[in-house]
């Protein structure tokens, strides 16, 4: 019994620590901060994609972090190069003592002549122990000289690698700033896009509901069946389902968009269109002159060259240090030649979907033309009594469906018009 209390006690002593334990870990700490900053956001009517690009530049945190890299790349070259200028050397003036009989005796040595074998001897040990401590001192300086050119070269290649990092920040923020400028534009393309899209569904829609009213009525007048009325009002709840995700993910592009931008969110804001998308064949340029322009390939050629400057300028213990240079060479070597083929296979791909997104608008255009000429003749049927204006109106929409699908195919071919520009400018994605 005694035993049982015990461990009854000890059980609730575990339980009840464990409890406080629990209790403190979900304790707020009191030393922690956070940092949300309450933003001022802008409130607009409408948009363009000229206004939009504007805003999406000025506001880039990417920017802004790049330009801080650069700022911090600098402050620290300039560091470096600020120590190495007060870098000193140890000097030591070597200094021998007279250390034997006869340059103790000696007249020139400056000492009063000494006669007595006890004093000579005395005055060679003494000046044999300080000619030790000097040669000592001697060794210690030329050592810590070693020891501080070692460091000063070290800085200096820290300090010159620091220059190149510079360089390739300048490459990545005129890099950033042309990507910035396609992905915003396939953001406010995606918006247009879907935006048309809605728009004929709700046409589609409209349609379809006076099918179902008419089809009801045929039902009352025995002239359809129910299930003819079943299956039109599983087509307009099918019509409306697809429409409400349509509408969810266009609201959630514009609040993205919104947020990157820095406007306030307002799901009634006006995306204007793209005015005007002329379309005209796709121009290739010269394969070379795009490797040559591109950012990244000036970024690996900046690598190799401090790789070679490396190689002439480093200090090194040994021949492995020697050799890990002439490898490091190589590996850039190796990864230049590897950043073209990449780059190549890139420009080959973006030409090619530009010509396919050229000829899909040629495509739907002649697949507009041809349902604009059969609307022609059914507005012939129904001025001579042929068909109802119902069946005309269900027409018409097939030509509005055509006008919606040619839109969507000239705002892919826009997106890719402006990556395959971009590559003559530098950026290649």
């Amino acid at each position: 019994m005694k035993k049982t209390l015990i461990s009854l006690s000890a059980a609730l002593l575990f339980f009840t620590s464990s409890q406080a334990l629990i209790f403190a870990d979900t304790v707020e700490d009191p030393n922690q901060n956070v940092y949300v900053n309450v933003d001022v956001l802008e409130t607009v009517s409408s948009i363009d994609l000229t206004y939009v690009l504007d805003k999406a530049l000025k506001d880039s945190h990417n920017l802004a972090m790049l330009s801080l890299k650069y700022a911090a790349q600098g402050s620290k070259k300039g560091d470096l190069e600020e120590q190495m200028n007060e870098m000193g050397s140890p000097s030591f003036t070597p200094v021998h003592l007279p250390s034997t009989p006869a340059e103790v005796t000696a007249p020139t040595n400056g000492l009063p002549g000494l006669t007595d074998p006890t004093d000579i001897a005395w005055t060679i040990m003494q000046d044999t122990a300080m000619n030790q401590i000097l040669q000592g001192m001697g060794a210690l300086a030329g050592g810590m000289n070693k020891i501080i050119s070692s460091q000063r070269a070290q800085m200096s290649t820290a300090a010159h690698q620091l220059g190149t990092d510079q360089r390739n920040s300048l490459l990545q923020t005129d890099e950033a700033k042309a990507g910035i400028r396609l992905q915003t534009i396939a953001q406010y393309v995606q918006l247009l896009g879907q935006k048309k899209q809605l728009d004929f569904m709700n046409e589609y829609e409209a349609v379809m509901e006076k099918d179902l009213l008419r089809a009801t009525l045929f039902a009352q007048q025995g002239l359809a069946s129910s299930d003819d009325v079943q299956t039109v009002q599983k087509a307009i709840n099918k019509q409306k389902d697809d429409k409400v995700a349509l509408t969810n993910n266009y609201r959630l592009g514009l609040v993205q968009l919104s947020t990157d931008i820095g406007i306030s969110y307002d799901p009634n804001l006006i995306v204007k269109d793209i005015e005007p998308i002329s379309v005209e064949p796709i121009t290739e340029s010269d394969m070379t002159t795009l490797l040559k322009t591109s950012y990244q390939m000036k970024a690996s050629g900046n690598n190799m060259d401090e790789a070679v400057w490396e190689t002439g300028h480093s200090v090194t213990q040994n021949t492995y240090g020697e050799t890990y240079l002439g490898i490091n060479l190589a590996i850039n070597g190796q990864k230049n030649e590897q950043t073209k083929l990449e780059l190549t296979k890139k420009i080959q791909t973006t030409y090619n979907d530009a010509k396919n997104a050229y000829q899909a608008v040629l495509t739907e255009q002649r697949n507009l033309n041809d349902v604009q000429g059969d609307l022609g003749k059914m507005k012939f049927r129904f001025d001579v009594g042929v068909i109802s204006k119902h069946d005309l109106n269900k027409f018409a929409l097939k030509v509005n469906q055509a006008e919606t699908t040619l839109a969507a195919a000239k705002l892919k071919y826009y997106v890719l018009k402006e990556k395959a520009k971009a590559m003559d400018t530098g950026f290649i994605q």
